[in-house]
């Protein structure tokens, strides 16, 4: 049987996930492959952090964030690009590639996340940003 799960009733719902304080819902899928949707008020960030294992494929449902990344390299931080994403925008990160969104305007910004189940909590490693070498 299948299940119909509405997103927004579930984000509404979620409270915030306690290592990031965004809200983050789970909506369905598996193991391998999960489809979660993430909300950003304003001046919220989804902090810096990357993946060992699998991509994530992102889709900006609405407003638009600050979208920071590079490649994870336990010394230094190479190539750091910052690059604006707005309603109707999808990108997918590699593993090894830190990212990090942020929203400083006033509309939430609305984002459904295509990922491994476990990227929600054991495989997610958070770093420091080196902004200063972009």
């Amino acid at each position: 049987m299948v299940e119909i799960i509405n997103a927004f009733r579930s984000l509404k719902e979620v409270s915030k996930a306690e290592a990031i304080m965004q809200k983050v819902a789970f909506l369905t899928g598996d193991d391998s492959m999960s489809l979660f949707i993430i909300a950003l008020n304003k001046n919220q960030v989804l902090p810096a952090h990357y993946h060992k294992k699998g991509i994530e494929i992102y889709y900006i449902l609405s407003g638009s964030a600050i979208l920071t990344t590079t490649l994870f390299h336990p010394k230094n931080q190479l190539d750091i690009d910052v690059k604006t994403v707005i309603k109707g925008d999808t990108f997918s990160i590699p593993p090894f590639n830190i990212h990090q969104i942020a929203n400083h305007r006033a509309e939430i910004v609305i984002i459904l996340a295509i990922a491994p189940k476990n990227h929600n909590h054991i495989d997610r490693y958070f770093v420091e940003l080196d902004l200063n070498k972009q």
